[in-house]
């Protein structure tokens, strides 16, 4: 029985056509935008929470538990549609936005900085992403795409030229790890978008099992070193607010609307964004330097994922 459940699960890894009219693709876009805004401020978000006595299973607990109180209700309302969905799809939204994701990326932020993190992590996702688009669901691999992945390549050798330059061993170990989180973002991304879930119900679906695990393993833990006490309540409010409902629960909607509307490879190659953005606000806030390296690395990044997704403006508004 047990065999059968699961060949009847497998079957269903097969890739869902899409199909939207042209508003509710414009209002992908605007989805879209408003999530490269919001990734933006998580990454900044990510470094200051790096810099204060705030510990990575704190943020964790504002990022999983605050959006998993709200959403407990719409998944048991929903329980018999979600359970549906194919396991292999499940498991990839929780693994792939849940604390596999989030611990990769913050720990990372402690070595690395913003321009080079907000790089490698959605900047390189659209890699990932066509990689198994192709090789697990067969799609095609056309010219556009090779070059893209090519510049993406080209993009990323030279933020890692950076460290290698510097000599910086917690460097390249924040890279190693943004990538694994890019990585595991693109399983995310390409599972929500076979799934069929709405974007509430995507976001239930990564945040409560990532709750319930957090809350467990801080029962069996309770000497753990807490550093709420040392940061002022308007921080620490702030990092609730920006980790637990915009991040958490704004966000993880926005970008699950996103790929129903636009598809996986598209909405990952507007996320190539993202950098643009975060790295001026960095330079902003942090005074972080963009060393020639980083700012070629982010620019061959950006464009190879544009490329790679196929996007043109007169074939998105046709």
């Amino acid at each position: 029985m047990a065999t059968t459940s699961t060949s009847a699960s497998l079957a269903k890894l097969r890739v869902v056509p899409l199909s939207c009219t042209r508003q509710q693709r414009r209002l992908g876009f605007i989805a879209a935008i408003a999530t490269i805004v919001i990734w933006s401020t998580y990454f900044l978000s990510l470094r200051s929470s790096a810099l204060s006595p705030l510990s990575v299973l704190e943020i964790s607990l504002f990022r999983y538990v605050i959006p998993a109180a709200l959403l407990c209700p719409l998944l048991i309302k929903r329980w018999s549609k979600i359970t549906a969905v194919a396991w292999p799809y499940l498991l990839g939204m929780i693994a792939g936005a849940g604390l596999p994701f989030f611990l990769c990326s913050a720990i990372a932020m402690s070595y690395t900085p913003v321009a080079q993190g907000s790089t490698l992590m959605p900047g390189v996702a659209p890699f990932f992403v066509t990689a198994i688009a192709v090789l697990v669901f067969k799609q095609p691999f056309e010219r556009y795409k090779k070059i893209g992945l090519s510049a993406i390549l080209i993009g990323v050798l030279l933020l890692l030229a950076n460290s290698f330059n510097q000599s910086s061993s917690q460097q390249l170990l924040g890279q190693a790890l943004f990538l694994g989180a890019s990585l595991l973002w693109a399983v995310f991304t390409l599972s929500a978008r076979q799934s069929g879930l709405s974007p509430l119900e995507t976001a239930a679906v990564i945040t409560i099992p990532n709750a319930l695990i957090l809350v467990i393993y801080v029962c069996l833990n309770p000497s753990h070193s807490w550093g709420a006490g040392q940061v002022a309540i308007a921080e620490l409010l702030s990092h609730m607010l920006i980790q637990g409902i915009i991040v958490g629960l704004l966000a993880s909607c926005c970008y699950s609307f996103a790929i129903s509307r636009l598809g996986a490879e598209l909405s990952s190659a507007l996320g190539s964004l993202t950098p643009v953005l975060a790295s001026l606000l960095a330079f902003g806030l942090f005074a972080e330097n963009l060393d020639p390296l980083t700012i070629f690395g982010i620019i061959s990044t950006v464009i190879g994922v544009v490329i790679a997704s196929g996007y043109k403006p007169s074939k998105a508004l046709a």
